[in-house]
Order: C-alpha cells, then structure tokens, then sequence
C-alpha cells in the first residue's frame, strides 16, 4: 500500500498546487477582464476548490477506496440540502451577492440607500456590502436585504438635482424674483443648462410667497471633492449667492406681523422717565 500512498499524497499536492496556481495567475486575468472583483474572486475561489476536491478524489481512487470517493460524490447532495437548511441567511445572501455582481446596480465609490441607510459603497463581497456614511460611521447590510428593499443610487450617472425654498414679502414682485434668480443660475457654470433650472411658486401665504428653486448639477464633475458631498457645498454657496442678490436689489424676506386687539375699555399711561 506504500506505493498507493506515497503516489495518492503526490496527487493530492499536485491538484492542490494547480488550483492554488489558478487563484492567482488565471484569477487575475479574469478580474482583469471583467474589470469586477467579486465575480472574478468568486469564479477563482470556486476553481480552486473544485481542484482540491478532485484531486481527493482522485487520491482515494489510487488507493483503492473507489467506493468512498463515490459515496462522497452521492453524499454531497444530501449534505448540501442540510447545510441549506442550517445556514438559510447565509446561502441567501451568498446568492444574492451574485445576483448584485452581475447586475451591478451600483460600482464601488456610488453613494446608495437602502433601508434608511445611506452611504458610500467601500466594498461588496458574497456576503455583505459595506457602506460608509457622511458621519464616518461603517454600516454592513446583508446582500439579501440589497435585493428585498428599494435601492437608491445617488451617483448613477453624476447628475443630481437639487432643491430649496425662499420665501419673500407678499408686496414683492414674484415675475421680478424670479427672473433675478433664473439669471443668477444660467450663469453659474457649476449648474447643468440641461435641464434648465426653473422656479416654482409653492404657497401664497399671509406673511410670506415661498418660491422653490430647482437646479441640476453633476457632482462628479469636480474630481478633487469626494462623491459623498452629494452637491451640498453648490448648495449652499447658491443659497447665500441669491440672498446677497435679493438683498441688493430690495426684496424683502418675509416677517410675520402679529396684530393685538383689545376687546375692552381698557387705558393705557404711558410715562416718559425723568
């Protein structure tokens, strides 16, 4: 039985150099091919195993246990079905990091929600998916609750469309706000023409006409900000861009009036101190 050992041993590292062989040179080209760590990952790991498992079963062959090889072959199956049933979320969400990987909703560095969860994708495995969110904070949601929510990619494409309200004095003229703020966003070169930027009449209210003001912007245009800023440092600067306009141009915030009537006869002194 020596021989048969000593040729079963030199099998079994054979297939084990092979596959770990294959991890690392064919591995990489497919990653370098599809351009996607998690498919690529995942095709290589499952080579590799596939070559460990055959060259046990080869080893076994060559010692003459035949008949084991083939009840493990035949016990796979009824295996798979028990460990299914025992690790249901992880088969779940090692399916569902697949589907993830070839539909691809999102790329590493898009900013996505799902769930209340809002964050920048840092990795995605077969298992989870790791976000990190303007706080700093890591969040790790399970590949499966990806594919059970809504998700929503912030960063598809790069264009983003932001919005804000301004309120002004009902005795303004609403044509003439309007028309301050169009030009003022036709000229910033940080705001898309297309589509246009527009101004919508919300609320006439009694102290107040509130206007939205709706712009595009691609966040992606300017490669030293980080995507998870999401546009708010635009924002913010055309907010105090417009008060400063409206301010030049003497048209009034709004402020709330508040009127006191005295429903009895009452008498008020008012006396002037020495």
């Amino acid at each position: 039985m020596l021989p048969k050992i000593i040729t079963a041993i030199i099998a079994i590292l054979f297939f084990i150099i092979l596959g770990k062989l294959f991890y690392r040179f064919i591995g990489k080209r497919i990653q370098l091919k599809w351009k996607d760590s998690i498919i690529s990952n995942f095709t290589a790991e499952a080579t590799k195993w596939f070559f460990y498992i055959f060259g046990l079963i080869v080893a076994l062959n060559i010692v003459g246990f035949g008949g084991i090889a083939s009840s493990l072959i035949a016990g796979a199956g009824i295996s798979a079905i028990i460990f299914g049933f025992a690790f249901k979320d992880i088969g779940e969400n090692f399916l569902a990091g697949i589907i993830l990987a070839l539909k691809r909703p999102f790329e590493i560095g898009d900013i996505i929600e799902v769930d209340g969860y809002k964050g920048n994708v840092k990795d995605l495995d077969l298992r989870i998916t790791h976000l990190r969110n303007v706080e700093g904070k890591d969040i790790y949601i399970p590949n499966s609750s990806i594919i059970k929510n809504t998700l929503i990619n912030y960063t598809k494409d790069g264009n983003l469309r932001m919005s804000f309200m301004i309120g002004i004095a009902p005795e303004n003229d609403i044509t003439q706000t309007r028309s301050l703020i169009i030009e003022y966003l036709k000229q910033n070169k940080q705001i898309l023409k297309t589509p246009m930027p527009n101004i919508v009449v919300q609320e006439l209210g009694e102290f107040t006409t509130d206007l939205q003001v709706l712009f595009w912007v691609d966040i992606l245009s300017n490669k030293k900000l980080p995507d998870s800023y999401l546009g708010h440092n635009i924002r913010s600067k055309v907010i105090s861009d417009i008060k400063e306009i409206l301010d030049k141009n003497n048209i009034e915030m709004p402020s709330q009036v508040i009127e006191h009537k005295m429903y009895r006869d009452y008498k008020f002194q008012v006396k002037k101190d020495e």
